[in-house]
C-alpha cells in the first residue's frame, strides 16, 4: 500500500497543480470567487502539498503574520479524500516543518466555520467573531 507523501512546494509546475486544487475546492465546489481566493498574497507564502502515488490531493499556504507567528492558509482537500485523515496530515506535517528547528512561537489560521470542529481536533482554539471574507 502506498502512503500519503507531504512535500514543499519548490517548482512552479507544482504551484500550478496546488492553484488547481484551491480552484476546484474554493470556487469549483464552495463558489468562492477568484477573485478572493487568489488574493495576491501567494507569492509571501510558502505552499505544500499531500499526493499519492503523484496523484495531487491537497495543498495548503502560510504567511508570515510576524517574526515569530505564521498562519495556515488555503487548506483544501479534494472531495474525494476527504474524512481519509489527510487534512489532519497535512496541518500536522506543516506544524512539524515549522518547529523543528525554527524559532516560531504560534501557527495560527481562520476557517470556515462548518470546519472548525476539525481545526479543533487539532488543537487549534476559536477565538474572535465570525465574519465574511471579501
Amino acid at each position: 500500500m502506498k502512503t500519503y507523501k507531504f512535500i514543499k512546494i519548490n517548482s512552479p509546475n507544482d504551484l500550478d497543480i496546488s492553484y488547481k486544487i484551491r480552484k476546484k475546492v474554493f470556487c469549483e465546489e464552495q463558489k468562492i470567487s477568484e477573485k478572493i481566493e487568489f488574493d495576491n498574497l501567494d507569492h509571501l507564502c510558502e505552499h505544500f502539498l499531500i499526493h499519492k502515488d503523484k496523484n495531487y490531493i491537497a495543498t495548503a499556504r502560510v504567511r508570515p503574520k510576524n517574526e515569530d507567528t505564521l498562519k495556515i492558509e488555503r487548506v483544501a482537500v479534494l472531495p474525494e479524500f476527504r474524512r481519509l485523515k489527510v487534512g489532519s496530515l497535512l496541518i500536522n506535517e506543516i506544524i512539524k516543518f515549522y518547529f523543528s528547528g525554527k524559532e516560531i512561537n504560534s501557527i495560527i489560521l481562520h476557517s470556515q466555520v462548518h470546519v472548525e470542529a476539525f481545526y479543533r481536533s487539532l488543537n487549534f482554539k476559536s477565538y474572535g467573531d465570525e465574519f465574511s471574507e471579501d
